[in-house]
């Protein structure tokens, strides 16, 4: 008899915890439902919101040391970078036809900017499958162009990559050590000048 009415209790007090159990639940799912939906919605804009209005910073410039092909003279970035003045970077191939092509505008550059910013101009890369410009083709590039300012040899051919580029010509100007314009492809005097005078 006693064995009976424990039975019972027990099996009333399994039913209670279940009644419970499933009372606890439905009410986190209410609750997941009720908050949890609206706060995912929060998120879900607050993410959307930064994309669209983020705008990320200009990058860091690679650090380079870098000796020039026809004198023989080190150059490095340090010197440059963080000098107050702007600073030019053309990576480039003496076979690029581009490349080639570019040298004119980048001599009036040169002319009328060359008191008021630092330029170089850096090979040393691949064309397509054709050969790595050597620093004799450096060199002989220079001559053929009538081209004054320094022109780098980068031994290793990695530089242009490091800065993200991989066509030619790439250009990039440089202050306070930060990017603040970069172009692939060839450009104008016009739209050089221009960028040179806004960020100067």
């Amino acid at each position: 008899m006693a064995s009976k009415r424990k039975r019972k209790l027990e099996m009333k007090a399994a039913h209670e915890a279940n009644a419970k159990m499933t009372a606890r639940r439905e009410a986190f799912s209410d609750n997941l439902w009720k908050f949890g939906l609206p706060i995912a919605v929060v998120l879900l804009l607050i993410f959307l919101a930064v994309l669209v209005i983020y705008e990320p910073g200009p990058g860091r410039a690679e650090a380079w040391e870098l000796e020039e092909a026809e004198t023989g003279t080190v150059y490095k970035s340090s010197d440059y970078f963080n000098n107050g003045k702007l600073t030019f970077i053309e990576f480039f191939h003496t076979e690029c036809g581009h490349c080639q092509q570019q040298t004119e505008p980048l001599k009036e550059i040169y002319s009328n900017f060359s008191g008021e910013i630092d330029m170089f101009s850096i090979g040393g890369y691949k064309l397509g499958s054709n050969k790595v410009d050597s620093k004799n083709d450096i060199q002989q590039f220079k001559f053929q162009y009538t081209l004054n300012w320094p022109h780098l040899y980068d031994t290793n051919g990695e530089l242009m990559r490091d800065y993200g580029f991989n066509s030619y010509p790439s250009m990039v100007l440089i202050k306070n050590g930060e990017i603040v314009y970069e172009h692939s492809g060839q450009v104008s005097y016009d739209e050089l000048s221009k960028e040179i005078e806004k960020h100067k």
